[in-house]
């Protein structure tokens, strides 16, 4: 494994701004999330692999006074004081391919080898049917993520192919967004709800616009509605909690504006990296919730980023949750 200056920086900066808020807050519930493009027999061509560690503080848990992370302070404004609030700390690798990963030199017009480490810190208030976070993601792309690392490593245990084209992946960078969003929930009846989401993000890791409408079925859904604003941005799925279970089918539609992903500089001249703006998803999943253990299997199916890119980015992912 390659090691660098860059990546020595960032990490201590990570582990800084983690130990720092850890000091002052109690972890109440962690989650370990994995997505991987061969759940659904697909492997390259887009987002590949996403793996994510997450810390949640609530509230109305636990004998520690809440506090709410420190980058996500500056945006706090934004939001109204409720009687609820929770936070989110993840630490997430997530990567995209293009199609052809057996090539040594990656086809200019496809989608470039690209990887991102990254701290996403969210503070989450939450009223009755209604819930609004604000978000901060801090990150490196290109060499110091060590997604080329993580994904040789799953391929030789999976016995897949070799990728050869690592050498020609976004330069190294560090990328920051800054997010905002609301969810309300409607009831349609004791045992379905309808949740709608909107959310924003700007940043050089990515700027959009985007809405999403996710219908569940199931119990104990008015305890859950909540952890469906953190499902923006593909780093957690939307989970049962306390014993409660659901089915959920949703779909999400935005304008995006800059995607590092596609936008970011390689050491070849890409001819033809013109980024997809409008973007539609559809996700489904199913989640089941003891009183201290949530495990959820979700799907979604993406609009390809880049225009060029015929094939969605369709993938799976498992969730596991647990209260501490």
């Amino acid at each position: 494994m390659r090691w660098n200056f860059e990546s020595t920086k960032f990490f201590v900066f990570l582990s800084t701004a983690i130990v720092a808020n850890h000091a002052h807050s109690e972890a109440d519930w962690v989650s370990v999330v994995w997505q991987n493009d061969v759940f659904l027999n697909v492997d390259g061509g887009g987002y590949t692999n996403g793996a994510f560690i997450s810390l949640f503080d609530v509230s109305a848990e636990g004998s520690e006074v809440y506090t709410e992370p420190y980058l996500t302070r500056t945006l706090s404004w934004m939001l109204d004081e409720k009687d609820m609030a929770f936070s989110e700390q993840t630490l997430g690798q997530m990567m995209i391919t293009p199609k052809d990963i057996k090539k040594s030199i990656p086809d200019a017009k496809d989608v470039p080898y690209a990887g991102l480490l990254f701290y996403r810190a969210s503070h989450v208030v939450v009223d009755a049917n209604r819930a609004d976070m604000v978000t901060v993601i801090v990150g490196m792309v290109g060499p110091s993520s060590h997604a080329e690392d993580t994904q040789k490593f799953v391929h030789k245990v999976v016995d897949s192919p070799d990728p050869q084209g690592w050498d020609y992946q976004i330069k190294d960078q560090f990328v920051m967004a800054l997010g905002r969003s609301a969810l309300w929930r409607h009831e349609l009846s004791d045992s379905t709800d309808l949740v709608i989401l909107a959310a924003a993000q700007v940043g050089n890791l990515k700027s959009s616009v985007s809405g999403s409408a996710i219908l569940r079925w199931g119990s104990g859904l008015s305890e859950s509605f909540v952890t469906s604003t953190l499902s923006y941005g593909g780093t957690t799925t939307p989970m049962a909690v306390n014993g409660g279970w659901n089915v959920y089918a949703g779909i999400e539609s935005g304008y995006v504006f800059n995607d590092i992903f596609v936008n970011g500089d390689t050491p070849y001249k890409r001819q033809f990296s013109e980024l997809h703006h409008e973007q539609f998803a559809v996700v489904s999943g199913i989640s089941y919730a003891w009183q201290d253990v949530s495990v959820t299997f979700a799907f979604q199916d993406i609009k390809p980023v880049d225009t060029v890119d015929q094939s969605r980015d369709r993938f799976g992912s498992i969730s596991l949750a647990f209260r501490l």
